[in-house]
């Protein structure tokens, strides 16, 4: 499967609401968009945090009706959320990757530390070739 991390570098909110928190960690991670008007991607995130702390997944027809949203939007920012690695979907039910927030975002700079291991071994190849080693 190809995860598709993108980080952008956003200005941290000033307030220390949920709310702000959870729009600049979007943004952060890049699935918030500015045509997302109406916040779905955000609205749906946050549905699924909540229902791994319950330990329980979210159909999409449920989703689309907790944001109230249609089946096929919801599906649309749901794909955004899983290509990110974020959220992972079993049967026919969405879930956070991890059970917390906290694990998700940990197991994907774990993902990330060893995508950039990788690079770093080839860099070295790479290098010791072109020295003509």
């Amino acid at each position: 499967m190809v995860v598709r991390i993108r980080i952008m570098r956003q200005r941290k909110p000033t307030e220390n609401t949920v709310e702000d928190e959870l729009e600049w960690l979007c943004s952060s991670l890049g699935f918030c968009e500015a045509i997302d008007r109406d916040r779905t991607a955000q609205n749906i995130f946050k549905q699924l945090i909540r229902s791994s702390h319950d330990g329980k997944g979210l159909k999409s027809d449920d989703l689309a009706d907790i944001v109230g949203k249609s089946r096929g939007a919801v599906v649309n920012h749901l794909n955004k959320l899983i290509s990110s690695g974020l959220v992972v979907r079993r049967g026919t039910r969405y879930e956070m990757r991890e059970n917390t927030l906290h694990n998700t975002i940990a197991e994907m700079r774990r993902d990330m530390d060893r995508i950039f291991e990788d690079m770093e071994k080839v860099a070295d190849e790479i290098d010791r070739q072109m020295r003509g080693e």
